[in-house]
């Protein structure tokens, strides 16, 4: 039988009502329910009551787990800076936990050795990426500094950093994003940005103090570079 999966909400809203006791779930408890704006249960009166909560960290264990019970519920909390719910691990019958364990412990030798393969493919991909966001940076931006379209693909698609890079649109090489990249790097390299933080203004205030500046490097960058016929 198909393990039936639930979202638990750690929500963010200050105030639902559990559709059973109706009791009110303030902010920061747990709501389980399809969405957070569907009705749904607080946890006392859900199916996993008893249940542990298996921590995020092991894929395997993860996976397995979920196989082997009736019910799974999904714990996930609102992350503020990508403006979205993320996963926190997941609730899972305890018998399917120590069974999905024996699994991962039996085969733990293979999955290392295929983890380590896997992960030299990732990096020489990721190197590819870098170096063709690079020269994408480049193509905008023809008088960039030497070399410094390396240094502003590194910052912006470094892994797990949640930067411009990273994004779907990205990896597609879209414009808006490589300047989105580029505007970021030039705010903290070619202005005193960080050094106006701890003088009283407001972030908001700074970023407006810089825009202009930053506006006129990026044209100085997107023009074609002059050639000296003297030389």
């Amino acid at each position: 039988m198909a393990t039936v999966s639930q979202n638990i909400y750690l929500t963010k809203k200050e105030k639902l009502k559990c559709s059973k006791c109706h009791s009110p779930i303030l902010a920061g408890e747990a709501f389980v329910g399809e969405t957070e704006q569907s009705r749904g249960t607080c946890f006392s009166c859900s199916d996993f009551v008893g249940y542990p909560l298996l921590p995020p960290g092991n894929a395997a264990l993860t996976r397995r787990s979920k196989k082997h019970s009736a019910l799974c519920g999904v714990l996930l909390t609102w992350n503020q800076r990508r403006k979205r719910f993320a996963r926190k691990g997941q609730y899972v019958e305890a018998a399917a936990i120590e069974k999905a364990k024996i699994e991962c412990a039996a085969d733990q030798k293979i999955r290392d050795e295929k983890n380590a393969k896997a992960a030299i493919v990732r990096e020489k991909q990721d190197k590819i990426y870098i170096e063709n966001f690079a020269i994408a940076i480049r193509e905008i931006y023809p008088s960039c500094p030497v070399k410094r379209e390396y240094a502003i693909a590194q910052h912006a698609c470094e892994k797990h950093s949640g930067r411009v890079g990273r994004t779907a649109n990205a990896k597609i090489f879209d414009k808006q994003m490589i300047d989105l990249a580029v505007e970021a790097h030039i705010r903290h390299m070619e202005t005193n940005y960080d050094a106006q933080f701890g003088k009283g203004k407001r972030k908001k205030e700074i970023r407006s103090d810089v825009k202009f500046d930053i506006k006129r490097v990026m044209m100085q960058w997107r023009q074609l570079p002059t050639l000296d016929l003297f030389e």
